[in-house]
């Protein structure tokens, strides 16, 4: 996976339409990474209601984008467990 697939399969992600969307002006990967990272911690935790079915595929999707972030390629994911 590149860059402009990882921004296009993350826009595809039901829990991206529930995120700030900050990466809509910017283009960047690493504010699609850090707003799915967002919804998908309050979805573990209990704050906001999302299928669990798409809380995995967001981890999923941050898992595998991470390594093509600039900023977030060791930022851990505390709530792992909890998908």
């Amino acid at each position: 996976m590149d860059v402009k697939e990882a921004i296009r399969l993350g826009h595809e992600l039901d829990v991206y339409l529930d995120s700030e969307m900050s990466d809509e002006e910017s283009g960047s990967l690493d504010d699609l990474w850090q707003s799915i990272f967002d919804v998908l911690q309050l979805g573990a935790y209990g704050i906001i209601e999302e299928d669990p079915r798409e809380l995995k595929a967001g981890l999923d999707w941050l898992l595998a984008s991470q390594p093509l972030t600039k900023e977030y390629q060791e930022k851990k994911i505390p709530f792992m467990e909890e998908i």
